[in-house]
């Protein structure tokens, strides 16, 4: 009997294998979300409220190192947490933190003798805050307007000066002579004229005004927002003082510089009797801040290891610092909607569509929010250079900033030669969005995909433009386009859901910085080109690269990423005001000795200098 129910038993096993496979055809199954569904959820009003927030009035612009920058910062991570996003910031956290230095005040031990005879603090001297902090003594040298401008033809250290101003205290006035002429007046930067004294030789300077300014005398240099320690002691003196210890010495200082404006000739000097002191002590604030850094896991388990990087800065300049378009509101709340509360606005969204969505992505996705990026791409940097996953495991990054201003639908799109695949996925994904993209093949650019690209990461750059409120107070959330922003979203998702999504490999194509127009001269440093690409820390003795260009002048000269430079052309270089000063006066065809310290040793070569194009 066994033999003869043998096949009826398999025939009802098959008969109900059948109808279960037909049942479950008939059940539906949850599938992930195509991402032009996803981006159908992209919410204007939520956009619309992170934006107003990061910007609101009590978040006084979110200055780097700020107690209202740490506020958003805990803000984005609330929303990150909230999302079951995965902390991937330092031990377990979502945050990656790092020290900057976010200004310079005042110490005790500040000091200015003329032989012997001090001058009082604030109604006779001030410190500019760029001095580095230092005690010196020296001779004292008039040196004009401390202008050395080769094009020119102009030099106040020449003759006596430059022969024995080795260890001269200088003494410049502030402006230039016939300062109507435009091609002197970019020469008369305090800054310029430091780095120039420092380039002779001079062990301090002091700065005097000119007649024009001399109803408000030493207060106006003393007002430079720049607190990067140049190197060198610089005072702001007032003129009547400085004069008069002249005049004792018998010279006519106001005769000297009507003779320099009316036959433009250097009338430098060295008082070798007269014996200067100067004490400039500088307390340089260094703070914490933080990149803000959450994850979505792939699910693919060959390339759920590898990474794509979606990032916005969400610092600004707080309460207006050297880098406000407005320097006379200095001191209100410079709000920064579009720049870039409108970018961190977009990276909440589109992580809250992610992770709400459940979007099973190949590789995983790593959402940053980075600081410091308004004092020069700190924090990106910091993140490339320490980064919380391995660096070679970063495919692509995206950037957003200042999405915020969309207007006639028009759309900048950075990064797009970086990877031969941008273009046509961009196309591709623009055809439902219908915006009107302006393409650029760079990855360079002063945003913080620079700092991914230099690592040979290919990028893309989102931006919806500039405006006249870039850098002011005025820039507030109620001029936000929050309907545009959702078109940018609209076709940022696409690109970073394809970009996890793709099991290819997506190959990197370097693309030359973009030069500059060739000046006739070669002056100023936009004539001539050297090919590295500095890294804005502030930690270093030197200039740090972070990328050397392909075919560059550097490059043929044997330098690499990664380099100090020290020094160049002879001068040494302390800060990037060091490398651009000793730059500018350079011609294509040049040839000049740079060193650089590469693991530990120093290395000199020799690039001869080349023209933009």
């Amino acid at each position: 009997m066994q033999k003869s129910r043998t096949p009826a038993i398999l025939l009802i096993t098959a008969f109900a294998a059948v109808v279960t496979l037909y049942l479950n055809s008939l059940i539906s199954v949850p599938r992930a979300p195509s991402a032009a569904q996803v981006v159908s959820g992209i919410s204007a009003s939520r956009y619309l409220d992170n934006v107003a927030y990061l910007a609101s009035d009590q978040m006084k612009g979110r200055g780097d190192g700020s107690p209202e920058l740490n506020r958003a910062a805990d803000y984005i991570a609330s929303q990150f947490r909230s999302w079951g996003l995965q902390p991937m910031g330092d031990s377990g956290t979502y945050f990656q933190s790092f020290e900057i230095t976010t200004g310079a005040d005042l110490g005790l031990n500040n000091d200015l003798q003329l032989n012997g005879n001090h001058l009082r603090m604030t109604d006779d001297f001030t410190p500019v805050m760029f001095s580095n902090t230092a005690d010196v003594d020296g001779p004292l040298a008039f040196v004009g307007y401390g202008i050395t401008a080769p094009e020119l033809k102009y030099d106040d250290y020449s003759g006596n000066v430059s022969t024995t101003g080795s260890g001269m205290i200088a003494v410049a006035i502030r402006q230039s002579p016939d300062n109507k002429n435009a091609e002197h007046l970019g020469h008369a930067s305090l800054i310029d004229k430091a780095i120039n004294a420092k380039q002779h030789g001079a062990k301090a300077i002091i700065f005097i005004n000119d007649p024009e300014q001399a109803a408000d005398d030493i207060r106006v240099a003393s007002r430079t927002e720049e607190t990067s320690d140049l190197g060198i002691p610089a005072v702001f003196a007032k003129r009547d003082v400085v004069l008069s210890f002249f005049k004792t010495a018998g010279k006519d200082i106001p005769a000297l510089q009507k003779k320099i404006d009316s036959d433009m000739k250097p009338e430098s000097f060295v008082l070798p009797d007269a014996h200067v002191h100067v004490s400039t002590d500088i307390v340089r604030s260094r703070k914490t801040v933080r990149n803000v850094v959450g994850a979505i896991d792939g699910s693919d388990a060959a390339l759920h290891k590898e990474w794509v990087v979606v990032g916005a800065h969400y610092d600004h300049l707080g309460l207006g610092d050297q880098n406000s378009l407005a320097p006379s509101q200095i001191g209100q709340v410079h709000h920064g909607a579009d720049d870039n509360a409108s970018g961190t606005a977009g990276i909440l969204e589109l992580a809250r569509l992610a992770a709400e969505n459940k979007r099973e992505w190949k590789r995983s996705v790593l959402f940053i929010t980075f600081a410091g990026e308004e004092l020069g791409l700190l924090g990106s940097s910091n993140f490339v250079n320490h980064p919380t996953i391995p660096l070679k495991s970063i495919t692509s990054m995206i950037n957003m900033d200042m999405i915020g201003r969309l207007n006639n639908d028009r759309l900048y799109v950075g990064g797009v030669g970086t990877s031969p695949s941008f273009k046509p996925w961009l196309e591709e994904m623009n055809k439902p969005v219908q915006l009107k993209l302006d393409y650029s093949d760079s990855g360079y650019g002063a945003s913080d995909h620079m700092s991914f690209n230099a690592k040979k990461i290919p990028v893309l750059f989102f931006f919806s433009g500039l405006h006249t409120d870039y850098h002011k107070p005025s820039d507030t959330a109620d001029k936000i386009n929050a309907a545009g922003a959702v078109r940018v979203l609209s076709l940022v998702y696409p690109m970073m859901d394809r970009l996890a999504s793709d099991s290819g490999h997506l190959e990197y194509t370097e693309v030359q910085q973009p030069r500059a127009p060739a000046s006739g001269s070669g002056g100023g440093g936009y004539g001539t080109y050297f090919g590295s690409v500095p890294d804005f820390r502030d930690d270093l003795k030197g200039v740090l690269f972070a990328d050397v260009q392909t075919n560059s002048p550097a490059a043929k000269a044997g330098l690499k990423q990664g380099d100090l430079l020290v020094e160049f052309d002879g001068k040494p270089v302390q800060n990037l005001y060091d490398f651009f000063y000793a730059l500018s006066p350079k011609k294509p065809g040049d040839k000049v000795a740079v060193v650089v310290k590469r693991d530990g040793q120093e290395l000199k070569v020799e690039a001869t200098l080349e023209a933009r194009r």
